[in-house]
C-alpha cells in the first residue's frame, strides 16, 4: 500500500485531535479532568505532526521533528493526570507533582540530546526510528500509561452502569490508540513491515472524547455523531486513494488520473448516507429512529383531545419504546421536574412548543436520543393540539354569539311585549288589599327585573375600561347595603383596570345575592367584602355571605344562565357577573373563607392597558 494513505491518516488524526481539543475548550464545562484532555489531545498533536514534518518539509525540518516527539513523556504524565482527575480517585497532589516532575525531566533530557534520527523504512522517505534515549522516552510513556489505565480498572468498583461503560469506552479507546501507536513499533525493532495500524489511529481521538462526553451532554453526542460520519467517510476516502493508486489503469495517466478523481466523488456521495447511518448507530446504540417510526408517532399523538390525554399517550409510548419507566407532562406552562423517573417536559416558551428532558442523567445515549427525537414529535402534537383547541373555541364562540344574538332579539321582543301587560296589572291592583297588592308588585317587579336581566345579558356591551380603584368602587357600592362588614384591606386604594358601569354592575349583583341568602332576615353583619393581592400582580375580592350556602346540586352548573340559589331569582345575575369578568379578562369562583357560608371571589389581572 501506497506510504501516502497512511500519511493521510495521520494528517486527519493530527486534525481531529486539535479540533477535539478546540470543541473541548470552547463548548465543555465542568466535566472532570477536560482540562487535561484538551492539554492531552495537544501533545497528541504536537507528536503526531513531529513525526510528520520531515515528509512535509523536508529533512531541515529534522532538529524541530525530533523536539517535538521529545514531549511525548509529557503528554503521557498529562494523561496520567487525566486519568486521576476523571475518575476522581485520592491520589496525593505530590504524586501528581513528582509524575509531571518525571516527565518534564525526560522531555528536557530528550530536548538536549535528541532521542533518534529520521531515515527511510519500508517505502517511507522519512520515520524516526529511536535510539537508547528513545527507548527511555518510550518506556516512560508506557510507564504513565500503564499507571493510567490501572487507576481507571481500579476505579471500576463500586460505579454505577452508566460510569461503568464510560471506563469501558476510554480504556477501550486508550486500547485502540497503542494498537495504532503499534505501527511505530515496527520500526523501532527492525521489522519492515507496512504500518497497517496507524490508520486506525484517526479514530482514536474521537472514541477517546465520545467515551467521556457520551453521558455528559447531549449536544456533544450529536456533534460527535457528525464527527464520527465524516471520519469513516474520510477514511473510506483514504483507503480508495490506497486501492487506486496501486491499480494499474488501461487508459492513459491524464486520463487515468480524471477517472480516478470522477470514481473517488461518485463513491464518496454514495457512501454518505450508509456512513451518517452506521455513525448513528455507534454514537446512539439501541434505537433507531426512522421516517416510519416518526410517522407512527405521529399518528399516535394527533387525536387527541386535551393535553392531558396527549401526556398519557405520549408516556405510554415512549415508555413502551424505549423500556423503561418515563413520566411527560404537557401544558402551556410546565416546568421541568426533578426526581429519579426520566421526564419529558413539553410546555410554550417564547411562543413555540419545546420539550425539555430531566431526570435522564446516567441513561445510554440511545434512548436519549430517542427522547429528543420523540420529544420534537410531541412538541409538534402539542401545537396541533393548542391549534384545534383554537378552533373549536372561536367556534364555541361563533356558536354562542349567534345564541346570544338571537336571544337578545327574542328578550328585547318579551320585555316590550311584557311592559304594557305588566302597567296594566299594576294599575288594576291599586284597589286591592294591601296584602295583595305587595304580593302583586313583588312579582310584577320579579318579571320587570327579569326581562331586563334576559335583555342586559343577551345584548352586545360597550366595555370602556380604564385605571379605577376598586376599594373606593367597592365602598360606593356597599353604602346602599346595611350590615355590610369591610376588610382592612379595603382601606387603601386597590388599582384595577375595568369598566365603571360594569364594575358595578357585577358588584350590585353579588351584594344583592347576598341580601337575598336571608330569607328570614339579616344579622347586623350580613355581609363580609375582603380582597388581596394575586402571586401575578393581580387583585382579587372577595365578597361573603352566611346565609343558607349553595345547594352542591348547583355548584358546578352556578355561573350559567338561569340557575338561582334562591326561590326569588331570575337566574342571570350570576351569569352576568361572569360574563364582566371575562371582559375584564378575568375570572369570578364560588371559594370557601373561614366564618362564612358562601363568598364569591373576584380576579382581576394587573393592571396594565388591554
Amino acid at each position: 500500500m501506497s506510504p501516502l494513505v497512511a500519511h493521510a491518516a495521520l494528517a486527519l488524526a493530527l486534525a481531529e485531535s486539535l479540533a477535539l481539543a478546540g470543541v473541548l475548550q470552547l463548548r465543555v464545562r465542568g466535566v472532570a479532568g477536560g482540562l487535561q484532555l484538551v492539554i492531552f489531545l495537544v501533545g497528541v498533536a504536537v507528536w503526531i505532526a513531529g513525526s510528520e514534518l520531515p515528509a512535509w518539509f523536508g529533512p531541515g525540518a529534522i532538529p524541530v521533528a525530533t523536539r517535538m516527539i521529545a514531549l511525548s513523556s509529557l503528554t503521557a504524565a498529562v494523561f496520567l493526570h487525566f486519568t486521576i482527575s476523571f475518575t476522581k480517585a485520592k491520589v496525593p497532589r505530590g504524586a501528581i507533582f513528582a509524575c509531571y516532575a518525571l516527565g518534564a525531566a525526560t522531555t528536557l533530557l530528550a530536548i538536549l540530546y535528541p532521542p533518534g534520527d529520521f531515515g527511510p523504512w519500508a517505502g517511507f522517505d522519512y520515520v524516526f526510528k529511536p535510539n537508547r534515549l528513545g527507548w527511555a522516552v518510550g518506556m516512560m510513556w508506557a510507564l504513565f500509561g500503564t499507571l493510567g489505565h490501572l487507576i481507571l480498572a481500579l476505579s471500576w468498583f463500586g460505579q454505577s452502569a452508566a460510569r461503568r461503560r464510560q471506563l469501558v469506552a476510554v480504556c477501550l479507546a486508550s486500547g485502540l490508540g497503542l494498537a495504532s501507536m503499534s505501527g511505530y513499533a515496527f520500526v523501532a525493532v527492525g521489522i519492515a513491515i507496512y504500518p497497517f495500524p496507524l490508520l486506525l489511529l484517526p479514530l482514536y481521538p474521537l472514541i477517546l472524547v465520545y467515551g467521556i462526553l457520551r453521558y455528559e451532554l447531549m449536544v456533544e453526542n450529536a456533534w460527535a455523531r457528525r464527527a464520527l460520519a465524516f471520519t469513516l467517510l474520510a477514511g473510506c476516502g483514504v483507503v480508495l486513494v490506497g486501492a487506486l493508486a496501486v491499480i494499474p489503469l488501461p487508459i492513459g495517466s491524464s486520463a487515468g488520473i480524471w477517472t480516478a478523481r470522477a470514481a473517488i466523488v461518485v463513491l464518496a456521495m454514495a457512501l454518505v448516507d450508509p456512513m451518517r447511518r452506521l455513525a448513528t448507530r455507534i454514537v446512539y446504540p439501541g434505537l433507531q429512529i426512522t421516517d416510519e417510526l416518526l410517522s407512527t408517532w405521529r399518528q399516535k399523538l394527533d387525536p387527541q383531545l386535551s393535553y392531558e390525554e396527549l401526556a398519557v399517550e405520549a408516556a405510554e409510548i415512549l415508555s413502551r419504546q424505549l423500556r423503561m419507566a418515563i413520566a411527560v407532562t404537557v401544558a402551556p406552562d410546565a416546568s421541568p421536574r426533578g426526581g429519579a423517573v426520566a421526564t419529558i417536559t413539553c410546555s410554550k416558551l417564547s411562543g413555540r412548543w419545546r420539550c425539555t428532558l430531566s431526570g435522564w442523567e446516567g441513561s445510554p445515549p440511545g434512548p436519549i436520543y430517542g427522547a429528543h427525537a420523540f420529544g420534537a414529535v410531541l412538541a409538534e402534537a402539542a401545537s396541533h393540539l393548542e391549534h384545534a383547541q383554537e378552533l373549536a373555541a372561536r367556534e364555541r364562540e361563533t356558536q354562542q354569539q349567534a345564541r346570544l344574538a338571537e336571544l337578545g332579539a327574542l328578550a328585547a321582543t318579551v320585555a316590550h311585549d311584557i311592559r304594557n301587560p305588566l302597567n296594566i296589572i299594576s294599575m288594576a291592583a291599586a284597589g286591592s288589599p294591601p296584602e295583595l297588592r305587595k304580593e302583586i308588585s313583588i312579582q310584577v317587579q320579579r318579571i320587570s327585573r327579569l326581562a331586563q336581566d334576559l335583555l342586559d345579558y343577551s345584548k352586545s356591551w360597550r366595555f370602556e375600561p380604564r385605571k379605577l380603584d376598586l376599594a373606593l368602587e367597592v365602598r360606593r357600592a356597599a353604602v346602599q347595603y346595611p350590615g355590610v362588614a369591610l376588610a382592612p384591606a379595603l382601606d387603601n386604594a386597590l388599582e384595577v383596570w375595568s369598566d365603571p358601569q360594569r364594575l358595578n354592575q357585577a358588584l350590585v349583583n353579588l351584594l344583592d345575592n347576598a341580601v337575598a341568602a336571608y330569607p328570614d332576615g339579616t344579622p347586623a353583619i350580613s355581609i363580609g367584602i375582603d380582597a388581596d393581592q394575586l402571586p401575578d400582580g393581580g387583585t382579587r375580592l372577595h365578597i361573603c355571605d352566611g346565609g343558607q350556602g349553595v345547594p352542591p346540586a348547583i355548584r358546578d352548573s352556578l355561573f350559567q344562565p338561569f340557575v338561582s340559589r334562591g326561590p326569588n331569582g331570575t337566574g342571570l345575575g350570576l351569569a352576568i357577573v361572569a360574563k364582566v369578568m371575562a371582559a375584564h379578562q378575568g375570572t369570578v369562583e364560588l371559594t370557601e373563607r373561614p366564618g362564612w357560608k358562601t363568598c364569591f371571589s373576584l380576579s382581576f389581572p394587573p393592571v396594565t392597558p388591554p
